[in-house]
């Protein structure tokens, strides 16, 4: 048969169009996976901005749709079983997720909160690895009636478990369990009956953060309250999975025992649970550990001199801190702490979880205008992977503010390698103008 250039060309557009939709609209050559464990995948679980489930082949994250990145080259995908889809249309979409994402199961599993005749529902979906089969498979027991202040992390999942938190009540359900099968675990005004080595915190229950977390046979809730004198303090408590043995194990350390740093002196920056040990930054200060059966607490690394202020993640193997600073609501920088939110950063410093230094990563490349940068976050660590955000500025009219590789508000996911330090865009999220 002749292949005349007509029919050539015809064949390689259709070749393109394909390719396109592989690539563009998801749900296409995305290979099947299992979740690399039925644990909570707590390295993952740094950040609420974008919610990641590593599986054997990849990751799954969630920032308003449902994206799929290979492990290796790291090639990203929207995850959408619908080539035509536009992904603009929740009703039609599958692939547009407003919610976190759970790991476990045969599938992934993300929650919404929807209002109807206006009461609030917490649902679970599943979805398959490819984005077909989208499916609502329970509905959690949850309400909000009373007048506290309380505010929740996401959801987490736990080797079959669901833990939440509804109207200061700890909760935990078997995953696709009924509604009415869901245990109350703990309730501040229980908090009284927890023993401690540091004795026992009392706080007001209308005004508490609660941040879930587990580890092995163990489940924690960190309390951030506020405390008899007006201050804020978090409080960290554990119990069995099943919410018996509840013992509050650890409380954010005086100044007169680690120092200053960059806040009252009241919160920690960030921390993370492993092993029996609790690891928190303090900004400005540097990295600790406390031993949670004796509450030992321990400096591992110095990170003043590098980071005036910063943010940090953690892993099972590194502790990383970035030196993002605090600014002025209208973008004015400011050379003390206490700006209403974190800008951009350049560098990010890597440690060993003993607190060897490992790494400096200058980020400088990805932007070369840090005016046309709005905010910079870090997300995770995974293995030698760093997961990140750049979140492009949107300046007036006419400015000239644009940067060469984060246009004026686009929002990249971008990542580090540890061992290379190569830094690099990976996709970028949203486009701006």
């Amino acid at each position: 048969m002749k292949i005349t250039k007509k029919l050539l060309a015809a064949v390689l557009a259709a070749l393109l169009t394909l390719s396109l939709a592989a690539c563009d609209k998801g749900g296409l050559g995305i290979p099947s996976g299992q979740v690399t464990t039925d644990d909570f995948q707590k390295n993952l679980h740094q950040t609420d901005r974008v919610t990641f489930v590593e599986t054997d082949t990849g990751f799954y994250f969630a920032y308003g749709w449902l994206y799929y990145m290979e492990k290796g080259d790291l090639r990203t995908t929207l995850v959408c079983s619908k080539p035509e889809c536009d992904h603009q249309d929740e009703d039609i979409c599958n692939g547009i997720i407003n919610g976190s994402m759970l790991c476990g199961g045969d599938k992934l599993h993300f929650l919404t909160l929807k209002w109807t005749d206006g009461a609030p529902a917490r649902l679970v979906h599943s979805i398959g690895w490819d984005g077909t089969g989208r499916e609502t498979v329970q509905a959690l027991k949850f309400q909000e009636t009373s007048a506290s202040q309380s505010s929740y992390d996401p959801e987490i999942y736990h080797r079959g478990y669901i833990y939440y938190v509804s109207d200061d009540v700890l909760y935990r359900v078997k995953l696709g369990g009924e509604k009415d099968s869901a245990e109350a675990i703990w309730k501040p005004e229980n908090a009284g009956q927890a023993q401690s080595h540091d004795g026992i915190i009392d706080f007001d229950p209308n005004a508490i953060h609660f941040t879930l977390w587990a580890d092995g046979e163990t489940l924690y809730f960190m309390v951030n309250a506020q405390t008899e004198d007006g201050t804020y303090k978090d409080v960290l408590f554990q119990c069995d999975l099943d919410g018996s043995d509840v013992r509050q194990v650890w409380v954010t350390p005086d100044k007169e025992d680690v120092g200053e740093w960059e806040t009252t002196g009241v919160e920690v920056s960030q921390w993370y649970i492993t092993d029996g040990y609790i690891y928190f930054y303090l900004a400005g200060n540097g990295f600790w550990r406390t031993e949670l059966a004796s509450g030992k607490n321990e400096r591992l690394a110095d990170t003043s001199e590098k980071v005036p202020y910063g943010s940090a993640i953690f892993s099972d193997d590194y502790m990383c801190v970035f030196n993002d600073y605090p600014i002025l609501f209208y973008g004015v920088p400011t050379p003390t702490p206490g700006g209403m939110f974190r800008s951009y950063g350049d560098t990010v410093f890597v440690y060993g979880l003993d607190g060897t230094f490992v790494k400096e990563i200058s980020l400088k490349n990805l932007y070369d205008d840090p005016n046309a940068m709005a905010e910079t976050h870090l997300l995770c660590c995974a293995g030698n992977d760093i997961f990140f955000l750049t979140i492009g500025r949107t300046p007036a009219a006419g400015s000239g503010m644009v940067s060469a590789t984060t246009k004026q508000g686009d929002t990249n996911l971008c990542h580090a390698n540890i061992e290379t330090g190569e830094v690099e865009v990976i996709y970028t999220l949203r486009k701006g103008q």
